[in-house]
């Protein structure tokens, strides 16, 4: 203080950068110890060949030879460390398919909203937002020796988390980054943990590729399987050796970053009982096990692999856990709030389970519309947004009565008209039933195109994920009624299949014109759908969206 200069929380966490210098060492030692032992062994097989020939010679383990692979093991850290950190941060992203917010999705928005509160209050640091498209729930932080900070979250825990849950999850990630902790936690998967994961992907698509059953290439799957299993040999070897480095390296990690991030965050947002529930939230669900980087879970708020070293407090635990029990947390976070677990149980008890939607008995108000001096219609609201011609300024009329009116004169085509400056709306796609233009339309807070004659739905592949695990959408008895017929009708040894694949109706994508592969969606959820690979698009008839979300929220039950 005696310089004038006041010191901050953040200022005395930034000052523990040595631990980065002692990973390098650590490294270093590593590879003096590999190469030593190997070079030992070499050289004791050498000597005893020689020994036969010249008696008498002595074996020196340690020589001048040592310095040379103390150079060696040096150079080979310098060698690893520069390749290894080099855009670590893009490298782990790719290993874990991350995506940028999408710009039109209303919960990704939210996501970059909470991201900038939190990162004001923290200083005004500046954060990459990244989301998993999986559903799982668990969220992470990354930072490299460039100065990339990056921030992220799995779908499922965006759809499901509360704003403020949302907010002291961000906030518990950005205090990893402030504090280098973040930095600390990168480098050390980056040296190994990132490899061991890209091993582990690998081995799983040798793994899953499933032998022909047909007669004519029975040979060639022989031999197919007996050379992969040859070749996974040496990269199981491999991918153990590399593991355990991971493990040793892991040591570096104390489990006491997260007690310090989640103190930091109850700071930041002054809530804890959002932080302890959002913990809960996702201690108590699919955290990624089997999906997303289990090699690199130090990087994540909760291991995505449950492990009972984790839950353990032993001197053991606190030397090779990266996480700190999830109980033992709750505990320290609820005593701040005055709160017990209980509490915080039933909370989310309550916020879970399928949402009902009414029927929609009313028929709906019908329109004529006046072009070139002609009345046309009758029209719905929805269907009226899909004529060119319609503007502010058309006359209008509910049908079988006389009175005119504009068409800004209705507020919910005045709010169209103003919607429809927005891009989305320059994107024209054409029903592949009916023939007319798709409109967007919001759904479970992304856009979709939507019929208004026949209801049906034109989705990209890649929103589907996003789609199933929102529960925002409520559904009507008739959709859950279908929907549990066709779950019976799955349960069945021999279900009754009544697609028509060679159906007369053959629809076109309505992207780039070509025929559409009629199919169910999956042959755990019988829902017939069309689907054009080439544009990655699929074509769901009215209400079949809503089945198959209502099928899936079935099975998470």
């Amino acid at each position: 203080m005696g310089n004038g200069k006041i010191t901050t929380f953040w200022d005395i966490e930034k000052q523990r950068t040595w631990r980065i210098y002692t990973l390098f060492v650590f490294l270093a030692l590593l590879y003096f110890v590999s190469v030593f032992i190997i070079f030992s062994i070499v050289k004791l097989l050498f000597y005893l060949r020689q020994s036969f020939s010249i008696p008498g010679e002595e074996y020196h383990l340690f020589g001048i030879d040592t310095i040379c692979m103390i150079l060696v093991a040096f150079a080979a850290a310098i060698l690893h460390w520069y390749y290894s950190n080099r855009n670590a941060v893009s490298k782990i992203l790719g290993l874990l398919h991350a995506q940028q917010p999408d710009k039109r999705d209303k919960y990704h928005n939210v996501f970059n909203n909470v991201t900038d509160e939190i990162s004001t209050s923290a200083g005004g640091i500046q954060v990459e937002r990244y989301v998993l498209p999986i559903g799982s729930m668990n969220a992470f932080a990354l930072a490299d020796i460039q100065g990339r900070k990056v921030v992220g979250i799995t779908e499922g825990l965006l759809s499901r988390a509360t704003r403020g849950e949302l907010q002291a999850i961000v906030a518990h990630e950005i205090a990893h980054i402030v504090s280098n902790d973040c930095l600390e936690t990168t480098i050390t998967c980056s040296l190994f943990g990132m490899y061991s994961e890209g091993l582990a992907q690998l081995s799983k698509i040798a793994s899953s590729r499933e032998p022909s059953t047909s007669p004519l290439f029975e040979r060639e799957s022989t031999k197919d399987a007996v050379t992969m299993s040859l070749l996974s040999i040496p990269v199981f070897i491999i991918l153990f050796f590399i593991d355990l480095s991971s493990q040793l390296l892991n040591m570096f990690i104390s489990r006491e970053k997260e007690y310090r991030a989640d103190a930091a965050a109850v700071r930041l947002t002054r809530d804890p009982q959002s932080l302890a529930s959002a913990l809960y939230r996702i201690g108590t669900h699919w955290r990624g096990a089997g999906s997303v980087g289990e090699y690199i879970r130090p990087i994540f708020i909760l291991n995505p692999q449950y492990s009972k070293l984790d839950e353990k407090e032993d001197v053991f635990a606190t030397m090779f856990s990266t996480h700190p029990p999830l109980a033992r947390r709750l505990q320290i976070i609820l005593n701040l709030a005055h709160m017990n677990l209980d509490t915080i149980a039933e909370k989310i008890r309550k916020d879970t389970g399928q949402r009902t939607a009414a029927e929609d008995l009313k028929p709906a108000v019908r329109f004529m519309a006046e072009h070139d001096n002609t009345w046309h219609g009758p029209f719905t609201l929805m269907q009226l947004q899909t004529l060119n011609w319609m503007g502010p300024e058309t006359h209008m009329k509910i049908a079988d009565h006389d009175d005119i009116f504009t068409a800004n004169e209705l507020p919910a085509m005045s709010y169209f008209f103003h919607k429809r400056k927005e891009p989305i709306w320059k994107i024209r796609r054409i029903c592949p039933t009916c023939r007319e233009w798709l409109i967007p339309q919001e759904y479970e807070g992304l856009y979709l195109w939507r019929c208004a004659f026949c209801n049906g739905i034109l989705a990209e592949q890649s929103k589907l994920p996003r789609i199933f695990v929102r529960e925002e959408k409520g559904y009507t008895e008739r959709v859950r009624r279908i929907a549990s017929l066709i779950k019976e009708e799955t349960a069945q040894k021999h279900p009754h299949f009544n697609l028509l694949l060679d159906s007369i109706n053959i629809r076109r994508c309505p992207k780039c014109g070509k025929v559409m592969a009629h199919k169910f969606y999956s042959y755990a959820y019988h829902i017939e759908i069309d689907e054009c690979q080439a544009c990655k698009l699929t074509w769901f008839d009215a209400d079949e969206i809503e089945i198959l979300q209502c099928l899936i929220e079935m099975e998470n039950d």
